[in-house]
């Protein structure tokens, strides 16, 4: 019987071990906390990408408005492509790189 209350208390632990990192993964985008165990605002990556964004993409947005009709509708539609692309970015800066499994 004490083997079994021992079992339990791991499977206690290890739910409340998995339930605190859900919680951790499920933080607001923008702020990414601690990466890599270096506390910063916003992940390297993602500040380069909002530099390109905010230049070359900003000035093709622009341009794109000031033709307007299909060229206008492209563009829109290239850069809800570049959003979806920067949250991805902002996704996957938020989590450590795995590590390499020894191989045979």
């Amino acid at each position: 019987m004490a083997n079994m209350q021992g079992l339990v208390e791991r499977l206690e632990r290890a739910v409340s071990r998995l339930e605190s990192l859900s919680a951790e993964s499920h933080r607001p985008p923008g702020n990414c906390g601690e990466v890599n165990g270096v506390i910063a605002g916003v992940a390297p990556s993602v500040e380069a990408f909002d530099k390109l964004m905010d230049s070359m993409v900003a000035e093709f947005l622009k341009n794109s408005r000031i033709l307007a009709g299909d060229v206008e509708t492209h563009a829109e539609m290239v850069h809800s492509a570049f959003q979806a692309q920067r949250a991805f970015l902002l996704m996957a800066s938020q989590y450590q790189q795995p590590h390499e499994a020894n191989k045979f």
